[in-house]
């Protein structure tokens, strides 16, 4: 009786573990499905105790151009905040200079014509998509995404430190 208990809890277990897979690996890019596009880049960084680290997708999304329209449901059309700016690109405000170049890692270029996303996933933030407290904290947990709509390249970006 306790091997056939045991035997159904195993089963149970892997099932919810690879339901659960699956429903991450859906819709998880701010609305874009890997499986919808074509991967250019990716790359993953995350690891150790803290599971500090940076993960970085490049999508072409010229195949299917009404994919991509329907995934930018609920993003925000360029320029990007200055804080945002600041944190992908570098830069100087009021006297300090921002030497990030998270763009540049990730090899994701300047653009001008599109949209972006963004998600504040630090602890104790009260508005997910507000970037205002960015440079206010000793850490950073966020992700970024940019659609190009010159070229139909979609960039995401999840920081963590």
């Amino acid at each position: 009786m306790k091997r056939f208990l045991a035997s159904i809890l195993s089963i149970l277990l892997l099932c919810g573990l690879s339901s659960c897979s699956t429903q991450a690996d859906s819709k998880e890019y701010f609305g874009f499905d890997k499986a919808d596009f074509t991967v250019v880049e990716e790359s993953d960084t995350h690891g150790g105790f803290l599971g500090d680290g940076s993960y970085f997708l490049i999508l072409d999304c010229a195949a299917n151009k009404e994919q991509a329209s329907e995934d930018l449901e609920g993003w925000k059309p360029l320029p990007l905040s200055e804080n945002l700016n600041l944190i992908l690109y570098g830069g100087e405000r009021d006297g300090v200079n921002y030497s990030y170049d998270l763009a540049e890692q990730a090899g994701f270029p300047k653009i001008e014509n599109g949209y972006y996303y963004f998600e504040d996933r630090q602890d104790g933030s009260l508005d997910k998509s507000d970037d205002s407290q960015l440079f206010d904290r000793g850490s950073f947990n966020f992700s970024v995404a940019l659609y190009d709509s010159d070229t139909d390249r979609m960039y995401y970006l999840s920081f963590d430190t």
